[in-house]
């Protein structure tokens, strides 16, 4: 669905805060930018910063991501039959954050500050933590319930060790469609796209097995 005028101003709202945060953090390094800073450079009100932004820290390096209820969850997930499990992990992390659009500009900035700034990894890749968690929790619960669904039910395998593992993937080529994300605007995080960092990762496993 598209966007509604006020959806729209609230994102150009974020992403300019956040575009602010990022382009300071590459110029000074992130330990030298304040919340004064970022809203000189956003041209926003430190309230409308905190209306934004919970903390200098979300604004900088991203928003904690939760799993939607697990009601919802199990909607989306049964409405994705039709699909591999782990393009419907891919649609409940989307469905989790409430859009699928991701700013380019942000993406790249935060990639950019991983390889500069070393010491940012671990608060820039903290938002998919909890939501890696909660999403293993749910998909384990889901495949006990719904075993014909399972693609390693061998006796070495465990329906956690199969969650974990599909949730692993599903994470993992969702931050690779994102670093692969070019551009100055809001781009979509498209299930063509992240099919194509799936098949990406598994190539290089098929190679790595041999």
């Amino acid at each position: 669905m598209p966007e509604s005028l006020r959806a729209r101003k609230k994102r150009d709202t974020e992403n300019a805060i956040e575009i602010a945060a990022v382009q300071l953090a590459l110029e000074r390094g992130h330990a030298n930018v304040t919340v004064a800073d970022i809203c000189t450079r956003a041209d926003v009100s430190r309230s409308t910063f905190f209306n934004y932004m919970s903390s200098r820290e979300t604004a900088l390096f991203g928003r904690s991501l939760h799993l939607l209820p697990a009601e919802q969850a199990a909607v989306i997930i049964e409405m994705s039959a039709d699909v591999p499990l782990t393009t419907a992990v891919f649609r409940l992390i989307i469905a989790s954050i409430g859009h699928a659009r991701i700013n380019a500009v942000v993406a790249e900035g935060r990639n950019r500050m991983l390889l500069e700034q070393p010491d940012t990894q671990a608060a820039i890749l903290a938002p998919f933590l909890s939501l890696t968690t909660e999403l293993t929790a749910f998909l384990a619960t889901w495949l006990a319930a719904h075993p014909q669904r399972r693609r390693l039910a061998d006796a070495d395998t465990s329906i956690m060790r199969e969650a974990s593992l599909t949730v692993l993937v599903a994470v993992s080529a969702f931050q690779s469609l994102i670093s692969d994300m070019t551009g100055t605007g809001d781009v979509e995080a498209t299930e063509a796209a992240f099919r194509d960092s799936v098949r990406k990762l598994a190539l290089l496993a098929e190679a790595s097995a041999h």
